[in-house]
């Protein structure tokens, strides 16, 4: 029989807990699932009251940065977040992505542990390593493979929250031949979840490969499997349309063959002009673009110039300075499309890569400090400091003003992939 001083005790103790239940505690629990009746790795893990707040930084803040309209289903939270309660490679990898943003959002950085952050992170590459492993001896099941993927697109996205570098790609190239396999199924085994993972894994590809065609590593399968996907993801991920996704794609795998010798001059030549000239024609509002939404054309159309802009630079990389008229139309296009768009308006951020691509190609003043204002907007709004493109912006100019008075173009790409540099790294926006 319990005592009546017991009960007493026991009493004041709930009593005590309700009192102490915060706002937050509320929040948390409907965030967080409930424990289940056996301790398992995710629960300790879910235990240290710093996880639960990275968590839920990462279901509040960083899901609705990712894309762009909030009034849709969010992938990161549909998909992401359930597997993070099942497998403990994703979850290591979400919080070591939530405390990064953290930090370099300036919300609360004090409350980050450094040291955690950075277990985190190994402790998802470890797991990521394993999966490989395994998939090599036995494969994978679709689980497992959606679960490989989701790890490495966390992975990269730290990269970039921290840097704008990932350290030579390795995450990308890795997992080509799963999604290249993947693509190889017929069409009804597809998920709208393993869909989202190759669409963003296969539009980080195509970014690096504006760099150097040369580090493109998943295959035209990959890109027509997402163009006929009938999924928006690309569109509400980065806000670039899928028909561009998908030609600009094919121009940077034919350069990667005329480098490898695989095209022949013409050939290449006539891909460019093809190309050209789709890019020139092309119109935002096509049968792909889910709504009319002037804001969404806007960001079309600067992603459509900046298409044009890497297709110039294939064959005149130096010899066509950022002054000739061809170059200069589509950086004013880039930066009119922009100037249209509102600062608070949650397509202003995707213009980050357009913008970039306009004031690496221009020698005019006023139009870089117009970008700097809109780039500085951008950090501001989501959290991603892009520091390597600061720093390969600010060489780039530099160059720039040595050589100012001569008819010679000064490549960003010779910064960031080109023979004379001794590390070949991937320079990724978001």
């Amino acid at each position: 029989m319990v005592n009546v001083r017991e009960k007493k005790m026991n009493g004041r103790a709930k009593r005590r807990t309700d009192r102490e239940q915060t706002p937050q505690d509320e929040i948390l629990q409907a965030v967080l699932p409930s424990p289940p009746s056996s301790s398992s790795p995710i629960d300790d893990i879910l235990a240290v009251c710093e996880n639960q707040n990275l968590l839920l930084h990462f279901d509040k803040i960083v899901c609705n940065t990712l894309i762009i309209t909030e009034g849709l289903q969010n992938p990161f939270r549909c998909y992401i977040l359930p597997l993070a309660y099942q497998n403990t490679g994703i979850l290591q990898a979400l919080l070591s992505l939530a405390a990064r943003h953290m930090i370099s959002s300036g919300g609360r950085p004090e409350q980050v542990n450094k040291a955690a952050m950075i277990e985190h992170q190994l402790c998802a590459v470890r797991s990521l390593s394993s999966l490989l492993m395994k998939e090599e001896m036995y494969g994978l099941t679709d689980e497992e493979q959606d679960i490989t993927l989701a790890v490495v697109l966390l992975l990269v996205l730290f990269d970039i929250c921290e840097s704008g570098i990932s350290s030579h790609g390795v995450h990308l190239t890795g997992v080509a031949f799963i999604c290249t396999r993947l693509c190889r199924r017929p069409k009804i085994l597809h998920s709208p979840r393993t869909t989202f993972f190759l669409t963003a894994l296969a539009w980080l590809d195509v970014l690096r490969g504006f760099s150097g065609a040369e580090k493109l590593a998943y295959g035209d399968e990959v890109r027509k499997c997402i163009l006929d996907a009938g999924y928006f993801d690309l569109e509400t991920l980065v806000g670039c349309p899928v028909e561009l996704f998908y030609n600009i794609g094919g121009v940077l795998a034919a350069g990667k063959e005329y480098r490898n010798g695989n095209l022949t001059l013409p050939d290449f030549e006539a891909v460019l002009a093809d190309a050209e000239l789709c890019f020139r024609t092309w119109t935002p509002g096509s049968d792909s673009q889910p709504s009319n939404d002037a804001n969404r054309r806007a960001l079309g159309d600067a992603y459509r110039h900046a298409c044009i802009l890497r297709v110039l630079r294939f064959l005149d990389t130096y010899s066509l300075p950022c002054e000739s008229e061809k170059v200069q139309a589509s950086v004013a296009a880039v930066l009119d499309a922009s100037a249209t768009v509102p600062t608070s308006s949650p397509w202003f951020k995707r213009l980050l890569f357009p913008l970039f691509k306009a004031v690496a190609e221009t020698s005019v003043p006023h139009q870089k400090r117009y970008v700097d204002l809109c780039i500085s907007e951008i950090k501001r709004s989501t959290g991603f400091q892009h520091p390597a493109m600061s720093d390969l912006l600010t060489e780039v100019w530099c160059e720039r003003e040595r050589h100012a008075g001569e008819l010679i173009n000064v490549p960003w790409m010779d910064f960031t992939c080109s023979n004379h540099l001794m590390r070949q790294h991937d320079y990724l926006f978001f």
